[in-house]
């Protein structure tokens, strides 16, 4: 289970070393800040969804296919590196008209909403009691960091 932002500075507090409390400041950075659907599921640079590309292609097309597959390839990899919580996420558009506005499962089940605020040009998460999400340590605590993260 994740820590609360709390518990993870008294855990990293009691050590009393540089590098615990640089821990404890970004520890706090992140979990502070608002979520983003890039933490989620892999996104492109304008934040929308992404969709994993086939592993396969044919070597006999010309160059310039092979060539904009691969970089589809790579664009996906590197998405999938800032995609910070672990588990099995998807993203399912819920309005034609905006990408950005949908629903995250997580293993199947719904998790959050996810609306774009045009007045305030931002993301705004709500979870299952349609309360707002904004900070990422408002996210339900079973949601967990991918390894590495903290």
């Amino acid at each position: 289970m994740r820590p609360t932002l709390h518990e993870y500075n008294l855990q990293k507090l009691s050590d009393l070393d540089c590098t615990a409390i640089s821990d404890v400041l970004n520890f706090t950075k992140l979990t502070n800040r608002a979520p983003m659907l890039g933490d989620f599921v892999p996104c492109g640079s304008d934040g929308s969804p992404m969709y994993e590309p086939t592993n396969t292609i044919d070597p006999d097309n010309p160059p310039e296919i092979v060539n904009a597959h691969k970089k589809r390839l790579e664009n996906w990899n590197q998405a999938q590196s800032r995609v910070i919580f672990k588990g099995d996420w998807n993203f399912e558009e819920a309005d034609l008209l905006n990408q950005f506005n949908g629903y995250l499962y997580y293993e199947g089940e719904i998790c959050l909403f996810v609306c774009y605020d045009e007045e305030i040009d931002q993301l705004l998460f709500e979870n299952e009691d349609e309360e707002l999400v904004s900070r990422i340590e408002d996210l339900p605590r079973q949601i967990e960091f991918k390894e590495g993260v903290i």
